[in-house]
């Protein structure tokens, strides 16, 4: 991936964040749940690139449609 890693010295590397960050992915995913816009996170994280904010998210959502289908197929097979 580009934009996401999980790295061991990071949160014992159980949360992936966004490259050269300690930022999980998922905060930023739940901000955006809970309504806040891309320019408002970007200013939140002001250090962090717009390009490499976009691009993480994009990455994460790329991953979770990816699970979807599998978790569907589990589903009807219990």
């Amino acid at each position: 991936m580009k934009y996401l890693h999980s790295d061991p010295e990071i949160y014992g590397g159980e949360a992936v964040v966004i490259k050269g960050t300690r930022i999980p992915i998922d905060v930023i995913l739940w901000r955006m749940k809970d309504g806040y816009s891309l320019d408002r996170i970007h200013e939140m994280y002001n250090w962090v690139e717009r390009a490499t904010l976009e691009g993480a998210i994009s990455e994460a959502l790329d991953a979770a449609l990816n699970v979807l289908p599998s978790l569907a197929s589990q589903h009807q097979h219990a």
